[in-house]
């Protein structure tokens, strides 16, 4: 299988963050998707909830951008909020600057200072842990522009500064005085005596938990209470705000695991029989993608693979379905792809072509509709 770059917000464990700036400008750039599969969320955080993906190469239009965060427009309409991190903007890598100063507290061991705003630029000096900065430039990417004691200017990594002059203290005094509901959005949450890992865990908590966030504190950690009482500290970054519904099944984990499979075979080229991974025809490309993602074994030909799952309408396609046309003109089965949402759908199209992702709904691929399966 190919590497994949893992955006932010998949549920897997990372460091916390913690974003220096607050301020937020207005953009008009056009962007392109640089990860594998990125998530679009409601909101410029991890914290908010995923309204859909995007894929490496998506064209998006940027509509603000907010703490390294990017309000997006994408092609097909939907609004949404990603990571710069993961979008090379096509007018220029930084956004107007805030105007404002704020200080700002190195939270990593030893912090490069570059002489522009990302890893390709040479390293000017390195701050220690603990070292307070004045924050003068916040750029789109996430990147900071600062000054410090000693008057050295260059950029940082926003991902390694926190708020204000932050003491060594791991609980430092920056807490919120009203407590509210939050749900734990990982699968085992070490909560501790204390906000940070050398903390002693008092107990773990278990993905879809509803917790009473008390404090938190300047480095991201939230003092929480159970429903059962017990009160100790855990990271912020696996809390998500109010009480979320938790509607993630083994079947939707499993059509969006197929879609993201499905991507990455894009650009692999069509060669008559083969089923991956490195060609296929349009039925091996269907084979590969649902044995590799779902654990399911179709039939290996487009024809029998008709017979698989269960009947749905053009009209009620979900991304995962099968959709089957008639290349020939005859009627019969010839042609099999994976109906993956917006009206798209990824298939091996013929010999000389490569692996695609094609709208369902022009002239050629309208004619040539016979139907579409349920396998999920």
């Amino acid at each position: 299988m190919l590497n994949r770059k893992i955006a932010i917000g998949v549920s897997v464990p990372v460091m916390a963050l913690a974003l220096s700036a607050t301020a937020s400008f207005a953009n008009s750039n056009e962007g392109t998707v640089t990860a594998d599969a990125l998530n679009v969320r409601s909101g410029p955080s991890t914290s908010y909830g995923i309204t859909t993906k995007l894929y490496k190469g998506d064209k998006v239009e940027i509509l603000e951008t907010s703490n390294g965060w990017h309000k997006i427009k994408a092609s097909n309409g939907k609004i949404g909020w990603v990571s710069g991190d993961y979008i090379k903007v096509s007018s220029g890598s930084t956004s107007q600057p805030s105007t404002s100063t704020t200080k700002a507290t190195v939270t990593a061991t030893s912090l490069n200072v570059r002489s522009g705003a990302g890893t390709s630029y040479s390293v000017i000096t390195k701050l220690p842990k603990g070292t307070v900065v004045d924050v003068l430039e916040s750029a789109s990417n996430g990147w900071k522009k600062i000054k410090t004691s000693g008057g050295t200017t260059g950029w940082v990594s926003g991902e390694y500064l926190t708020t204000g002059s932050a003491g060594n203290s791991s609980t430092n005094n920056s807490t919120s005085q009203t407590s509210y509901k939050a749900t734990v959005n990982t699968d085992s949450l070490n909560m501790r005596k204390g906000a940070g890992t050398s903390y002693s865990v008092i107990t773990k908590l278990s993905n879809g938990t509803v917790v009473d966030v008390l404090e938190s504190a300047s480095n991201e950690w939230k003092k929480i209470k159970t429903s059962n009482g017990t009160i100790g500290w855990v990271s912020g970054s696996y809390l998500a705000n109010g009480v979320v519904e938790q509607t993630s099944t083994p079947s939707t984990n499993k059509v969006q695991a197929v879609i993201d499979l499905a991507h990455k075979q894009l650009g692999k080229p069509y060669v008559w029989g083969a089923e991956g991974p490195n060609s296929f025809d349009c039925s091996g490309l269907i084979y590969y993608v649902y044995k590799n993602a779902a654990s399911i074994t179709l039939p290996r030909t487009s024809s029998d693979q008709y017979s698989a799952g269960v009947a749905v309408s053009r009209s009620n396609l979900k991304a995962g379905d099968l959709i089957f046309s008639s290349t020939d003109g005859t009627g019969n089965i010839t042609h099999v792809a994976i109906y993956v949402g917006d009206g798209q759908m990824i298939h091996a199209p013929r010999n000389g072509k490569n692996v695609e992702k094609v709208s369902i709904n022009n002239s050629y691929w309208n004619k040539a509709y016979v139907g579409a399966r349920r396998v999920l």
